[in-house]
């Protein structure tokens, strides 16, 4: 026969000559529960914070490459003010970041919109995470194109064209 025990009551017996008691049973449950669902939540949170910190720094990193990038600009159309206006070599220093928001980048002068006409792009790519930024070159003097790495660089007139390259 079977006998009820009141509610509330822990299960006492014996199984195999041991005492079973699972009266504490439910305060480790609880704990491992309150462990578990914790865990899950900080991770959540971490996953959630790393994403945004990604996208803030993906902003800045763009937000600097248009900084280099107009800096570039200004230097370039200051060297082809100094060529349209003098004979003789023109040499204009560019002092830019080696690196922006911790990361290496390229800058890339291409052909405009119509090729063998004065206007220019210049790509600024950053070489850690997908960020590029491109802006609008104009020139009265033709300017080679190709790429370089950001840091020191000089814009210097070469046969009658503008060159940008490392200093």
């Amino acid at each position: 026969m079977s006998r009820l025990r009141p509610p509330g009551r822990a299960r006492r017996g014996s199984f195999a000559g041991l005492r079973v008691d699972d009266r504490a049973v439910s305060t480790a449950l609880g704990y491992v529960l309150s462990l578990a669902i914790a865990s899950i939540l900080i991770s959540g949170l971490m996953l959630a914070a790393g994403g945004f910190v990604e996208g803030q720094r993906e902003e800045v990193i763009r937000s600097e490459l248009e900084v280099v990038g107009e800096t570039l600009v200004a230097d370039v159309e200051g060297a082809d003010r100094l060529a349209s206006a003098v004979d003789g070599q023109v040499r204009v220093k560019s002092t830019l970041p080696r690196r922006v928001g911790s990361s290496a980048y390229i800058i890339a002068i291409e052909d405009g919109a119509v090729p063998g006409d004065t206007v220019y792009r210049i790509s600024l790519s950053a070489a850690s995470v997908d960020v590029s930024v491109t802006l609008r070159l104009v020139t009265n003097t033709p300017v080679r194109l190709g790429s370089v790495e950001g840091g020191e660089l000089v814009v210097v007139s070469i046969g009658g064209d503008l060159e940008v390259r490392d200093a």
